[in-house]
This record gives C-alpha cells, structure tokens and sequence, in this order.
C-alpha cells in the first residue's frame, strides 16, 4: 500500500510540476521584436502610403499577436503562445515583402503622375475650346456651369501640381482624379444628343 501511496504521490507531484512548466512558458519576445522592427522599416519605405491595404492587414496582425500575447500571460497555467506567434510570423512577412514592393509602386505611381499632369494641360485648353464651340448652340446656363467646371478642373490641376512639387505624390494623383472628373462631366455635356447613352 505504501508504494501504490508513493506512486499516487510522484504521478500527482510530476503533473504539478509539468503544469508550472507549461504556466510558465515565456512570451515570444523575440517574434514581437522582430515585427516590430519588419513594421517600422515597412512604414519607414512608405508602405503605409503605397501599399495601404497590405499595411494595414499587417497592422491588424500586429494587434492580434499582441492581444494573443496579453491573453495567455494573463493565464496562470497552460500558456501556449502558437497562435500569437503565427499572427507575428505573417505579420513580419508582409512587412517585408511590402517593404520591398512600396518604393517600386511609389516609382511607378510617380511616373503615371508626372505624365498626366503634362496630359492635364492639353486636355484644360481642347475642352475650353470646345466650350466656346458649344456657347452658340447650348443654353447660356448649361455654358456658365461649364465654364465653372473648368475653373474647377483647373484649379484642381493646379493643385496637383502643387502637390507634385511638394514631394506628394498621392495628394497629386487624387487632385488629378477630380480634374479627370470634372473633364469628363463636362464632355459628358456638351455630347450631341445623338452620342448621349440611352
């Protein structure tokens, strides 16, 4: 009786002992350091700008890691940390590919750019020409609202240029996306009833 005693014993002492081990199971300091780190390079190449979606997919990792992590140290027994740790694997691996792709993006958004602010100024002066062709066949107040939508269009392109200058490049595309708009309204308008879409 007294071995069984003893064994119950030793069986109930080494369970004791495995939990305290597996309570005591540190945190992935080393996995959120290099996160951390892959996320500020990524921000540092702008892909927080340039590659917005992916950044913030890598954010929102970020945030799941580490709620993961306070979740199982608020444990006292039976800490696992896989999840978190795979939320901090993906996390630093998007991180890194996006660090690679936003400088390629932001080049190529810079190109686009610089190109259509140069199409920007030919397209302001053939729809201002085509303006003054419409003025004798189109009601006074449809060529008043015209012509303040290329005042518009215009400022806007000035705008984007602006901002071009500046070094912002996205402020510049999205100004140069409202002078695409207000273009478009106006050629829209001075259609021939015939061309209109039906």
């Amino acid at each position: 009786m007294l071995s069984l005693h003893r064994k119950v014993t030793m069986v109930i002492a080494g369970s004791c002992f495995l939990y305290m081990f597996t309570g005591c199971v540190k945190a992935p300091d080393q996995e959120l350091a290099a996160a951390k780190a892959a996320v500020q390079a990524a921000q540092d190449a702008e892909a927080d700008k340039y590659c917005a979606n992916n950044f913030k997919n890598v954010k929102k990792a970020m945030d799941a890691a580490e709620a993961e992590i306070a979740r199982q140290q608020s444990k006292f027994m039976g800490r696992k940390y896989t999840i978190a740790k795979k939320y901090l694997q993906n996390a630093t691996q998007i991180a890194n590919e996006i660090k690679v792709e936003a400088p390629k993006i932001k080049e190529e958004m810079v190109s686009t750019t610089k190109e259509n602010l140069a199409i920007v100024k030919d397209m302001l002066k053939e729809t201002a020409d085509d303006i003054k062709k419409a003025s004798r066949s189109k009601d006074k107040n449809i060529i008043t609202e015209l012509k303040a939508d290329l005042s518009a269009a215009d400022s806007a392109a000035t705008s984007a240029a602006a901002e071009f200058n500046a070094g912002n490049v996205q402020g510049a595309s999205e100004k140069l996306a409202e002078v695409q708009a207000y273009i478009k309204k106006i050629t829209d308008t001075l259609k021939p009833p015939s061309e209109e879409p039906m």
